[in-house]
């Protein structure tokens, strides 16, 4: 079991984490501020969709909540598809760390540092939501402080005219908050299978909120920044444009200030792969109605190092299949996912007339 805050601040580290050497909205050009701004609110929807079915089926996970409302058919249908959504942003997160591994140490082999981190956050997820809670405590702090000293060195070059016209073209401003909406705010769906876990949520949803809105603040000033230091063309030449920001940094005889923000972006990476991690797990452990997930562990990490290696060959390919065609089917998933549920879950309330709806689940292990 976890802490609601050891929850808030792993929610705070799963958005910029995901999506923070990229600039996620950036077809809306000098706009993308404005959509990462848009695309926040879809998720806080969503943390609200979760968080509201979690108090309707007290101490049911998401995904037994959806057998609970639809069915044992149309809800393991229906977790399924959540099952391959989760599997495809895990795959893209190991392989968007492996990128940034490759600048840092462009002669370790892929499939030894695949296999490292899987290992690493086998091990993590081995040691349950415990060790999970104390990592986002232990993060936290490196994390908020890393992130300050990156905004205030990014002070220096930024050039205001880079970001206009604000709103030129409504168009671009859509494109971008429907892709940002997906990645990384629609994410925050995947701790609907956390919430049962937590032993203090009824008292302090606050600061779930209060965390979330935070990541997408840190997240929009990101993007703003870098907009602003770069310009549009060199943010969307550049493979990691805020990394080549922090590149651009430095004074006097501090220099390699890039090495200090991989240090950020490492640990709240890892953290989002474990989180995930996690998450698989415990949803495979319903669908398949075990008593544990830990047996799962392992073979899913071998699972995970094939996929890795052979799904995504190449960055060119990576880059077409993973941030192009993915969305197009994780958007609808993680949105509708939970939105259906909660529909359901009214619909049967009112059925049975705010009758308390008994606890089915069992807590994982």
């Amino acid at each position: 079991l976890i802490s609601s805050r050891q929850l808030a601040f792993l929610i705070f580290l799963l958005i910029p984490g995901s999506s923070l050497v990229f600039v996620p909205g950036i077809a809306a050009a000098q706009d993308a501020w404005i959509s990462t701004l848009l695309a926040a609110g879809v998720g806080l929807y969503v943390l609200y969709a979760i968080i509201k079915l979690h108090d309707i089926f007290p101490g049911q996970k998401i995904s037994t909540v959806s057998t609970s409302v639809l069915g044992k058919i149309p809800g393991t249908i229906l977790n399924l598809f959540f099952l391959w959504s989760i599997f495809l942003f895990l795959l893209a997160l190991l392989f968007d760390l492996n990128m940034v591994l490759e600048i840092i140490y462009p002669f370790l082999p892929d499939t030894f540092s695949y296999a490292l981190v899987i290992l690493t956050s086998a091990y993590c997820v081995y040691k349950g939501l415990i060790a999970l809670g104390r990592l986002g405590e232990l993060f936290i702090g490196p994390s908020l402080l890393l992130m300050l000293a990156g905004l205030l060195l990014f002070l220096p070059l930024i050039d205001l005219p880079n970001l206009q016209p604000v709103l030129s073209n409504w168009k671009p401003v859509v494109a971008g908050t429907l892709y940002v909406a997906d990645w990384p705010f629609n994410q925050i769906v995947i701790f609907g299978l956390f919430l049962p876990l937590v032993t203090d949520l009824s008292k302090n949803k606050p600061k779930l909120y209060w965390w979330y809105l935070a990541g997408g603040l840190a997240l929009t000033l990101f993007t703003m920044l870098t907009i602003a230091a770069l310009g549009v063309e060199l943010v969307d030449i550049y493979q990691f444009p805020i990394y080549e920001v922090f590149r651009l940094t430095g004074f006097e005889d501090f220099q390699r200030i890039e090495l200090g923000f991989f240090l950020l972006w490492f640990i709240t990476a890892i953290t989002c792969i474990i989180i995930y991690y996690q998450g698989l797990s415990l949803l495979i452990q319903d669908i398949f109605s075990l008593q544990h997930y830990k047996p799962l562990i392992l073979p899913l990490g071998l699972c995970l190092l094939v996929f890795a290696i052979y799904m995504f060959p190449n960055t060119v390919e990576y880059q077409w299949l993973g941030f192009k065609d993915v969305t197009v089917y994780t958007l609808p998933i993680n949105f509708l996912y939970p939105t259906i549920l909660l529909i359901a879950a009214k619909i049967k309330q009112k059925r049975l007339h705010g009758e308390t709806f008994p606890i089915t689940s069992r807590q994982a292990k």
